[in-house]
């Protein structure tokens, strides 16, 4: 599969979440659980994941998946995959630094304290997340920080 169909494809996914949500009812907090079509979305996010390095990402694309890494906040498939494939983790986590959403942020700082590698990069953006506005983002970064230590 070329990147264009790639891309395509996980595009044509976060926009049918999109017009799903518009009509959805919301009263619970894991309204984005009640989605129908989270199996095609993850394997379409997982697919991207896996074969377009970040670094080649346009605007548009690192919005979506950060939207849609958001919307996947209570059961947390998407980000179990970037922890897997930790360079991608650590090419999001400087936009999710300024990205609106809590929901993607809080996820990365997470995923920042389950995987191995530069603790330095680790511990920097981490930091970063510390100054976050929001309480529980700020929360999930510190338990992450302590996973790779204070040297």
């Amino acid at each position: 599969m070329g990147e264009e169909e790639l891309v395509l494809l996980f595009k044509n996914g976060v926009s049918d979440f999109k017009r799903w949500a518009r009509k959805a009812d919301k009263s619970s907090e894991e309204w984005e659980t009640e989605y129908p079509n989270w199996n095609w979305q993850y394997h379409d996010t997982g697919n991207l994941l896996k074969e377009l390095s970040v670094e080649r990402w346009n605007e548009e694309l690192i919005e979506d998946f950060l939207y849609i890494l958001a919307r996947d906040n209570e059961v947390e498939n998407i980000i179990e995959n970037l922890i897997d494939l930790p360079n991608q983790l650590l090419s999001l986590t400087k936009y999710a630094l300024i990205y609106s959403d809590a929901d993607a942020k809080w996820q990365v700082a997470y995923g920042l304290g389950e995987i191995k590698g530069d603790n330095l990069l680790i511990r920097m953006y981490l930091s970063d997340f510390l100054n976050d506005e929001q309480e529980y983002v700020r929360r999930r970064a510190s338990f992450a920080l302590d996973k790779h230590g204070t040297q």
